[in-house]
């Protein structure tokens, strides 16, 4: 029997993800929209763990609206995030994929380290 430390999200993955949507929010816009790197965190992490369609809280302002939730990154099991990591090098990879008219993503050195991309691809902590 499995301990439930075992399906945690483990440090090491924590970092390549951040690292991984940094990257993304320094060269990215999300379909017009500028994102920060926890914005496209919690978009990878809320496609990986679901959304849940709910109304929006009403301020007496006008249609309240809906709203989407997700869930955190921390949430993510080691299984998860192994998804969510590779759906955010995909993303950076091809962001045609999803209708997005960006060029690939220059990963820095943290993340070229994680995917055990070539030294001689890496300059200045870029890759090409």
């Amino acid at each position: 029997m499995k301990e439930i430390w075992q399906d945690a999200l483990t440090e090491q993955q924590r970092k390549i993800l951040n690292a991984a949507c940094g990257d993304l929010a320094a060269q990215i816009s999300w379909h017009g929209q500028k994102l920060s790197k926890d914005d496209f965190r919690h978009l990878i992490a809320g496609t990986v763990l679901g959304w849940r369609m709910m109304p929006a809280y009403d301020r007496g302002e006008g249609a309240a609206g809906f709203i989407m939730l997700g869930g955190s990154s921390l949430n993510l099991s080691k299984e998860q995030c192994i998804d969510a990591i590779t759906m955010a090098f995909h993303l950076g990879d091809d962001p045609n994929s999803q209708g997005l008219k960006s060029p690939p993503v220059r990963w820095c050195a943290a993340v070229c380290k994680a995917r055990w991309l070539a030294d001689e691809r890496v300059q200045d902590g870029h890759s090409f």
